[in-house]
């Protein structure tokens, strides 16, 4: 008794629901069916869709481009229709067949986009050549590469190709075979339909150079040198040369510039096609596509973009930097001004004899440097300093100070060059501070400011001898330096 009812409880425990689990399995397989249904049908509908596309293949009035089209669209729909047979067999899985298909749908629509295109495409190609706007015209390399794939569209020297292994479409050129006279077959000059489209797609601007060169020139500023001359008589010369070149920084700034522009390969080309033309031993600069004899630029098309790119030698990038380095050089202003000035005469006097004032004129000179050295700077408690900005007011405080030099000079910088003139603009003096940076540059600091007192004091005296309260004006032999040499 006790041992059945022990196997009566474990019988309950086992106890299965067969009508439930039929009831999931029979919706499980439903479900499943409702899937491959729907599966099916889209399958279907992209068939029928790919097949439309095909129906719409671009015709016109060249008798060769139908037959090419036409031939075109019997073997992809041979290809969509293998596709389907193989997907339905299950020989071929659904993941593989939705890539074939897409590379199928793809390369039929880059094909037709292409051919629609091409002549359009060529057109503005070509005007973008010949435009004279900057800004809307190309470089050769464009309309060679256009002229490159010229040949795949030749519909009596082309066949579209469906990859068996992976359906890509590409299109190659035809050759004569060797093997059988009068038998075409396909060369190994093959490009894919995705790399046709990309040509055509794909814009080569020209690099404005004479733009480039015109905004470097601007800001390469000015740079002015002073020489004083004996000059005859009464009157000694002055030769005032403004000339960036003369700046030893300058030509370093110039070729960074350009360099950061012919960094990039394309501005290269455009200079060696466009505004150079041909090298210095008359051969004109071709790109290694168009075939044609000359300088020849070499392009290696990349894997990844399909695109051209330019490898370049030495003596190609020399030419493009020399050209634009004197396309700038040329638009530098270059001016030389020759002016003279009235030399300051002593007048007689005896030996043991002193000027009015009662000091002699030496220690009336030196007073009156000491006066306006004593100024205190605004800034910096140098006169000069590495800064253009506080340089300027600097000098223009000191100049201001006393009634003898105020409102008689003008300052101004570029540069890194800070320039002294008066209201004439003859130069009295000019600096280069890049000489005054850091603190082991203090005395060359104390010596443009000597300087600048001399030739504050030697200029103001020939103008008025009795600014310092004196009647005896210097000799050419006792003035320092001169007005507005350089220092």
């Amino acid at each position: 008794m006790e041992t059945y009812y022990k196997y009566a409880e474990r019988q309950a425990d086992s106890f299965v629901n067969w009508g439930e689990i039929g009831k999931n399995l029979t919706d499980m397989l439903q479900k499943e069916f409702q899937i491959r249904e729907e599966k099916k049908d889209a399958i279907d509908k992209a068939t029928r869709e790919s097949l439309k596309t095909l129906s719409d293949q671009p015709t016109g009035q060249h008798e060769g481009l139908n037959t090419w089209s036409l031939k075109y669209a019997d073997e992809a729909r041979e290809a969509i229709l293998l596709q389907d047979r193989l997907l339905k067999k299950g020989s071929l899985k659904l993941k593989d067949y939705t890539i074939m298909r897409q590379n199928l749908n793809d390369g039929t629509d880059e094909l037709y986009s292409a051919i629609k295109g091409y002549q359009d495409i060529f057109k503005v190609k070509m005007d973008r050549l010949r435009s004279s706007d900057p800004k809307n015209k190309s470089q050769q390399i464009e309309v060679d590469l256009m002229s490159m794939i010229e040949g795949f569209s030749d519909f009596s020297k082309s066949k579209v190709l469906i990859d068996p292994t992976n359906f890509t479409v590409s299109v190659g050129l035809m050759e004569p075979d060797p093997d059988n006279a009068g038998v075409m077959r396909v060369s190994k000059n093959v490009a894919t339909t995705s790399f046709l489209k990309k040509i055509q797609d794909t814009k080569f601007d020209y690099f404005d150079s004479e733009a480039f060169a015109t905004d470097t020139a601007k800001n390469v500023g000015s740079y002015l040198t002073t020489v004083i001359g004996k000059g005859t008589g009464l009157e000694g010369q002055i030769t005032t040369i403004e000339d960036a070149l003369a700046k030893p920084a300058t030509e370093k700034y110039i070729r960074q510039k350009i360099r950061s522009q012919l960094s990039n390969p394309y501005h290269v080309t455009s200079i060696l096609t466009e505004d150079l033309i041909e090298d210095d031993k008359e051969n004109q600069y071709v790109s290694s596509i168009s075939g044609k004899e000359g300088n020849v630029i070499k392009y290696v098309f990349d894997g990844q973009s399909n695109l051209p790119i330019a490898d370049l030698t030495e003596e190609q990038m020399k030419a493009a930097e020399d050209y634009m380095y004197g396309m700038i050089v040329a638009k530098l202003d270059y001016k030389k001004i020759e002016g003279r000035y009235s030399k300051p005469q002593p007048n007689i006097v005896k030996a043991d004899e002193t000027p009015s004032g009662g000091a002699s004129y030496a220690e009336n000179i030196e007073k009156f440097k000491t006066k306006l050295k004593a100024v205190k700077p605004k800034r910096d408690n140098y006169v000069f300093t590495g800064t253009e900005a506080i340089t300027v007011g600097n000098i223009e405080n000191l100049l201001s100070s006393d009634p003898a030099t105020i409102g008689k000079f003008k300052v101004s910088s570029a540069n890194n060059v800070v320039t002294v003139t008066d209201n004439d603009n003859v130069v009295i003096g000019s600096y280069d501070l890049s000489r005054t940076q850091g603190t082991g540059d203090l005395k060359q600091r104390e010596r443009y400011l000597d300087d600048l007192l001399d030739k504050v004091t030697n200029y103001s005296i020939s103008k008025d001898p009795t600014i310092i309260g004196v009647s005896l004006m210097t000799s050419p032999q006792q003035q320092s330096g001169g007005v507005g040499s350089k220092y």
